[in-house]
């Protein structure tokens, strides 16, 4: 048996480890006798990790080290995100000096893409190298999707696990067989990997916050941060790009809501903590979620925890009950994966909702005061994909900003990023798209554009749009009639609100997808017959409800 544990975070852009508070917390009420410390390298210096690592382990002299890889920045970019404009600029700008810069930031893009996979593997290779005797697992989303390209590159022996690890690291601890849970491992040339019958059960999850103060000396970090609390897990939608159902399985797990809101609660009054984001694959899984989520809110509300609250909510299950306790439990700004305003498209992708109950959420919310933002996430070019779906992507941005009002509906610009382990992977490779053997890891000017999908013939008509809409946001404005304002607010204080990635913030800044899109209809419109204008609506919210 083993009685001692270092967590490593590895570097990723700075964001509170959830996932390890709560293992550690796991392991601690299960096996109070284990030591425990967490270090998070991504709070250091990059020239200084290394060493920090090296002194943390000569100080602690764990037995095992467990490594949790958050991130591989795989091209999936937003337009808040200066990647895709180089990206597009690339591959689509007429003007040669465009590309030739864009070109120039791609290959330092690119260098600091390998450099921080580089980096991540150069830690297990250190302690295999000075710390010989201590044993190592590795985890974390990144390590789970990529598990068969980096299992190769580790060091033999580090035992990897896909996807959830309680149940995992306490058999590690323990000296018992992990034959009946998710690993991965090379041992003398050979890979092994073995497949989790039973998913692991959240009924005691909770956090321990003295207890996890004093094993994570770098909290005040996070001190006025935003907090990840997980209150479920597992996803039952089939969204054809979506890792969560690989990573998390789908059947749905629930938290009791009163540890939900203790966790809450503890981060709120020992560290002033007052936003929070919810890690769940979504919020709301569906209707089996409605008890769970309205205790949780309402325990929010009945302790009088002042927060502002977000997370992933598909605003197709909101009803008008628990669009009142959102608002009144603090819900911020909401990022929403509409992915496509075509119910073709929706459909196409397993996305599991119909547009017009998308709608209604919306109109529910307004209907109970909702104040914040919304962020329309638009994967446009999707399989599938038509210039009259791309119509009906438009128009339904339209209808929400109609609900909610202009100012409040900001449309982001994202592009799928095909994933290992996912459906849109295994059709793109039934079709061609992708061949056989490529490596998802390989970032390539070639796999860029596979990774970035924008397939012809919609390619270049969607590229212009955005390089057109891209190309006003440093100067004028967009001419077109806009009843409410741009965002006067900067980026460095929009950081203030709760959002699984802050680079969103600078989708307020000049609100360019707007822009996009209603270039995007320019075009598309030029195009068609005078005959044939119009386009087929979006339904349209029933006023009488």
């Amino acid at each position: 048996m083993l009685t001692s544990l270092l967590y490593v975070f590895l570097p990723c852009k700075k964001v509170y480890p959830t996932g390890i508070t709560y293992l550690a917390d796991f392991v601690h009420r299960r096996r109070p006798d284990v030591r425990q410390h967490i270090i998070d390298l991504s709070l250091f210096p990059p020239g200084q990790r290394p060493a920090r690592l090296r002194e943390a382990i000569a100080a602690f002299q764990p037995e095992l080290v467990c490594f949790s890889w958050r991130d591989i920045q795989i091209f999936s970019p937003h337009e808040g995100d200066a990647s895709l404009e180089h990206a597009f600029n690339f591959y689509y700008a007429s003007n040669p000096f465009k590309r030739m810069v864009a070109s120039v930031q791609g290959l330092r893009n690119l260098y600091r893409y390998y450099t921080d996979i580089k980096n991540n593997l150069s830690y297990p290779w250190l302690i295999r190298k000075e710390f010989p005797a201590t044993r190592m697992m590795i985890g974390g989303g990144a390590f789970t999707a990529f598990a068969d390209q980096l299992i190769e590159k580790l060091p033999e022996g580090i035992m990897g696990i896909l996807g959830e690890g309680e149940d995992a690291i306490l058999k590690i601890l323990n000296g018992e067989s992990l034959e009946e849970e998710r690993f991965i491992v090379r041992e003398h040339g050979r890979i092994s990997k073995g497949t989790k019958n039973t998913p692991a059960l959240l009924d005691a999850l909770s956090v321990d916050l003295p207890y996890l103060t004093s094993i994570f000396p770098q909290y005040t970090e996070y001190i006025g941060e935003c907090i990840g609390v997980q209150s479920k897990r597992g996803c039952p939608y089939d969204c054809s790009f979506c890792l969560y159902p690989y990573i998390e399985g789908k059947r749905v797990r629930y938290r009791p809501a009163e540890n939900v809101v203790k966790d809450i609660a503890q981060y709120y009054h020992q560290w002033g903590a007052r936003r929070f984001w919810f890690t769940d694959a979504q919020f709301i899984t569906g209707k089996d979620a409605y008890p769970q989520c309205t205790e949780i809110l309402e325990r929010i509300i009945s302790q009088k925890l002042e927060i502002e609250w977000s997370g992933y909510v598909r605003t197709s299950l909101i009803n008008a009950s628990l669009a009142k306790l959102m608002v009144q439990s603090g819900v911020g700004d909401l990022e929403v994966a509409v992915t496509a305003g075509s119910q073709k498209v929706l459909n196409s992708m397993h996305m599991g909702f119909k547009l017009e109950h998308l709608y209604d959420g919306c109109r529910y919310l307004k209907e109970a005061g909702f104040n914040g933002r919304v962020i329309l996430n638009y994967s446009l070019n999707s399989p599938d994909e038509t210039e009259e779906t791309l119509l009906q992507s438009i128009e339904s941005y339209k209808v929400v900003a109609s609900i909610l009002g202009e100012e409040r509906v900001f449309p982001l610009m994202f592009f799928l990023g095909i994933q290992p382990n996912t459906d849109l992977e295994a059709r793109l490779l039934s079709e061609g798209y992708l061949s056989k053997g490529y490596n998802p890891l390989s970032l390539t000017p070639w796999n860029i554009k596979k990774m970035l999908y924008n397939p012809a013939p919609l390619n270049k008509l969607i590229a212009k749009a955005c390089l057109e809409a891209w190309s006003r946001k440093h100067g004028s404005h967009d001419p077109r009639p806009w009843s409410g304002s741009l965002s006067q607010q900067s980026a460095t204080q929009q950081q203030g609100h709760a959002y699984a990635d802050s680079s969103l913030s600078k989708g307020f800044e000049t609100n360019s997808g707007r822009d996009a899109l209603l270039t995007l209809e320019d075009i598309l419109r030029s195009r068609r017959p005078k005959d044939s204008q119009r386009v087929s609506p979006a339904p349209e919210p029933n006023p009488s409800r």
